[in-house]
């Protein structure tokens, strides 16, 4: 029996799907908080324009993997495929999350010029159904989100990526990033309320790290359980440094630890602006290296 390393799928790859799942987890999440928590509609739309920047970037990656045309071709016109699907998911993202961001931008005076220039008619629709638009780029923001693990875990072919613990390792890892790059975006703002947005936010993360680190052990479990090609893949992946290290200490735990001493004795306290800094970077950080080492160990089994 022997293995061979995957060579179709790489770090562009890896960033689409980081970028994929952080843009629609921070609108999802940035959309709940507008909702909910009355939060400052300037610091919502930074985050929105920043989400919708990341999705462009990361669709970007996809295209420039899919040069071949014959590839794109089949892939973008197969409902069977999950790339048909991305493709679908995301335009709804992009126009759930347009339509919901430009009443926000009223907030920045420097642009409200610009926003005037649209019709009145179509300003004054997109503010009475702004809450809706929240609701379904929130959806939408979910889709894709999940949507990035369910395109690699299709792959029958490679048995570690073929299972669905996958799509929500990807999911709550999209979600735990979101949540970071929010936490950053409040951690720095200087509003109203904001100590109690970034509050909630550590929450929500350190209890997002807690659920992936459970998917993880799951995940590694049922993989030594799984036929040899998934074996070969987790025994690849604990024997990388920067996955073990970087990935798992890193990007999880000592974010984890941060978030949990900050949350029950550091409230407030001089210097948690900095920790919530180095918290948020190292989870953005792991969010990517999760992707890139988890394409990294994708194997082909051969029975020869």
């Amino acid at each position: 029996m022997s293995f061979e390393h995957q060579d179709v799928w790489h770090w562009q790859i890896a960033t689409y799907l980081f970028l994929g799942g952080l843009g629609g987890a921070t609108v999802a999440i940035g959309a709940m908080l507008h909702l909910f928590e009355s939060c400052d509609r300037k610091i919502i739309s930074a985050a929105v324009l920043s989400a919708i920047g990341f999705m462009v970037i990361g669709t970007i990656f996809l295209l420039a993997d899919m040069l071949q045309p014959l590839k794109a071709i089949y892939a973008l016109t197969n409902p069977r495929s999950w790339i048909f699907w991305g493709v679908v998911f995301i335009n709804l993202y992009f126009l759930a999350a347009i339509a919901y961001v430009i009443p926000l931008l009223k907030s920045w005076p420097h642009l409200e010029p610009y926003i005037n220039k649209i019709p009145q008619v179509i300003l004054d629709l997109l503010e009475r159904f702004n809450r809706m638009a929240a609701l379904g780029g929130a959806t939408a923001g979910f889709l894709v989100a999940i949507y990035t693990g369910l395109l690699i875990s299709s792959a029958p072919a490679i048995s570690f990526w073929n299972t669905p613990a996958l799509p929500l390792l990807f999911v709550f890892s999209a979600f735990s990033t979101g949540a970071a790059f929010l936490l950053l975006l409040f951690t720095f703002s200087r509003e109203d309320g904001s100590s109690n947005i970034v509050e909630k936010l550590e929450q929500l993360d350190a209890a997002l790290i807690v659920t992936e680190l459970i998917i993880l052990g799951a995940y590694f479990n049922f993989a030594f359980f799984l036929p040899t090609g998934a074996r070969e893949s987790a025994a690849i992946l604990f024997e990388t440094p920067m996955f073990v290290i970087g990935f798992l200490g890193f990007g999880l735990l000592v974010p984890l630890l941060i978030e949990t001493y900050s949350i029950f004795f550091a409230r407030h306290a001089r210097g948690s602006t900095a920790l919530m800094v180095t918290a948020g970077s190292l989870v953005l950080v792991g969010g990517f290296l999760l992707r890139y080492y988890v394409l990294h160990a994708g194997v082909f089994q051969y029975p020869w």
